[in-house]
């Protein structure tokens, strides 16, 4: 083999080596093609103000909290979702999520029509993006407040009883029922800091539970209709009843009035005093916060 022929062949295998990454470095910069999904779904995250993982894992939330119909398909992809959703493409395949970010989102795409009629009361048909941030945001607060009166309680209360019924104490019978009037676990969990402007199953489940907990016995012994009138409409309290600070005397002479129960005697134990003082305030704590329940 001559230098000349070696030379030539050398010569083609690095123009062949040349020319393939040449190639390469073209198809590495050609543009990928994107689904029109996923280009929706990059406008729709752009809207948001970006941060795609964000809103990637309310857009999950939503979808998996969803209290709206959806078809077999749907229902069972959105009840296959993780808690943690690490590819928006798992999302993308939901017709019901595709409907959702492709035109203007309406803002009751997630809930049926039990969680719409209550959230509507609120916020009206047609809310705006920041009506509905902050009626979420609002809703979430009232609903770590109810929250702690739906937990088990953690006290005990003796009373004397005469001539063999205990004296009757509805307040009081009103904080306790806060933790049977519903199961265990069923308490809905809210996002604090929503970012896409749509309702969420567990927004109106807060509301259905509230209207349930203000319409249960114990709360109508606690607050008659005879007594509370403004509190009722077409005889049920609704679920965020804001008037209630229209009795603001009223509660607080029932209160003192189940404290003398609970304390009888003119000097009560001061640790005593501390601990009934203490009850109470959970209750009182809730109320003031559906009395200063406002989206802002």
């Amino acid at each position: 083999m001559t230098k000349l022929t070696r030379f030539l062949i050398v010569a083609a295998i690095l123009g062949s080596l040349g020319g393939g990454a040449y190639a390469a470095w073209l198809l590495r910069d050609r543009p990928k093609s994107v689904s029109p999904e996923r280009a929706d779904y990059d406008r729709f995250v752009a809207r948001l103000g970006g941060d795609e993982p964000a809103i990637r894992d309310e857009l999950n939330d939503l979808i998996s909290t969803s209290s709206a119909p959806l078809g077999a398909a749907d229902r069972a992809r959105a009840g296959a979702l993780t808690r943690e959703c690490l590819d928006a493409s798992v999302l993308l395949e939901i017709d019901h999520v595709r409907a959702f970010i492709a035109g203007e989102p309406s803002p009751y795409h997630f809930v049926g029509d039990v969680h719409r009629q209550k959230l509507r009361a609120i916020a009206g048909d047609s809310p705006s993006v920041e009506k509905v941030l902050a009626v979420r945001k609002a809703l979430a607060a009232l609903g770590g407040e109810f929250a702690l009166i739906r937990q088990p309680p953690d006290w005990k209360v003796e009373v004397v009883e005469k001539e063999g019924q205990p004296p009757p104490m509805p307040v009081l019978e009103l904080l306790r029922s806060g933790s049977t009037f519903l199961p265990p676990g069923a308490h809905p969990v809210l996002r604090g800091e929503p970012r896409i402007p749509a309702f969420a199953g567990p927004d109106g489940e807060l509301l259905v539970q509230l209207e349930q907990f203000f319409n249960t016995p114990q709360a109508r012994a606690a607050l008659p209709p005879a007594k509370y009138s403004k509190l009722y409409r077409s005889g049920r309290i609704p679920p965020t009843p804001t008037n209630l600070s229209d009795y603001q005397k009223e509660l607080g002479e029932a209160v003192v009035a189940e404290t003398r129960i609970l304390l009888p005697g003119e000097s009560p134990d001061p640790e005593g005093v501390e601990a009934v003082h203490d009850v109470y305030r959970k209750l009182e704590r809730f109320f003031t916060a559906v009395v200063q329940f406002e989206p802002k």
